[in-house]
């Protein structure tokens, strides 16, 4: 995993979803081969829980449909990283969404995935 990328990862697991962001289009930027697109799935679900934490679910939505969509060319493990659970995660989301669920309660969602993600040792 690029650098930036586990940096990006650090940030992520602590919430800071907006500078996580940042680090993982730098290494998405920074990458050729086939792991520059899952950074894009990870720039995707820092946008989305930033959209959360901002209160507004339909912009996160998007931003979860997008990484869910990628999601689904990368085999499980990857890098790492549970991609079969971060699937379950946020088709989780997206369905209790569809119930137009509390924005905090979609919050709620973060710490399965932050656990996924922490099994990788960073």
């Amino acid at each position: 995993m690029h650098k930036l990328a586990e940096n990006g990862l650090k940030l992520f697991i602590k919430q800071d979803f907006y500078e996580a962001h940042e680090y993982f289009e730098h290494a998405w930027r920074e990458t050729q081969d086939d792991s520059r697109e899952f950074y894009r799935v990870l720039i995707h679900l820092c946008g989305g829980f930033f959209r959360l934490t901002q209160g507004r679910a339909d912009a996160a939505v998007k931003f979860f449909n997008r990484a869910r969509y990628w999601l689904d060319s990368f085999p499980s493990p990857y890098m790492g990283i549970d991609t079969a659970g971060l699937q379950e995660q946020v088709d989780s989301l997206l369905n209790i969404n569809e119930s137009k669920t509390p924005t905090d309660t979609l919050q709620a969602y973060f710490p399965p995935i932050r656990n996924l993600l922490l099994e990788r040792s960073i």
